[in-house]
């Protein structure tokens, strides 16, 4: 990883003849680096992947600290639709206690995400875009759909809304 001091993170794949690709990904803590904001993996997908179902708290984005209001349920939404409205464009879209979620094409084809609960999102912009925009209008056209699986995520702030420290309840070791 590009850390200082130098950490680093091993990601395994096995694939089995009937399709199915079990992911493990292990990270050993170095106690001089920052807090960890996530653990997960971040990838794209052809735009035509854009349909997302899952079973997890919804329906709209939950985070670690912010997922009180939220009911257990099955729910669907396309990467387009899971953009939250905000003035400045920024990360949103995340699902809390997932335990699986499908991505999938108009046709249905696709991939099934599966495991203990995780987070999970799907949206059409990387945080690169996301961050460097000030305005919807300057995001790019879609190209894709960017997945985001993780088995944990800091909160998102702490008890007000003017830069008040995540509690350290929402942090993770």
């Amino acid at each position: 990883l590009p850390t200082t001091p130098q950490a680093e993170c091993r990601l395994a794949y096995t694939v089995y003849g009937d399709g199915t690709i079990q992911i493990a990904l292990r990270y050993d803590p170095i106690k001089e680096l920052a807090d960890m904001p996530e653990f997960g993996v971040l990838f794209k997908m052809d735009s035509d992947y854009n349909r997302t179902k899952w079973y997890g708290l919804g329906p709209d984005e939950t985070y670690a600290d912010r997922n009180r209001g939220a009911k257990l349920g099955i729910y669907e939404r396309t990467a387009e639709d899971s953009m939250a409205r905000y003035l400045v464009p920024q990360e949103c879209g995340n699902r809390t206690s997932v335990r699986w979620a499908a991505l999938t094409d108009a046709n249905g084809h696709g991939f099934l995400f599966s495991g203990d609960p995780f987070y999970f999102s799907a949206l059409p912009y990387t945080p690169h875009e996301l961050e460097n925009a000030m305005h919807p209008y300057e995001l790019p056209q879609v190209h894709y759909t960017v997945v985001r699986i993780a088995k944990g995520q800091m909160g998102i702030a702490g008890d007000d809304s003017w830069g008040a420290r995540t509690n350290p309840e929402f942090l993770l070791d």
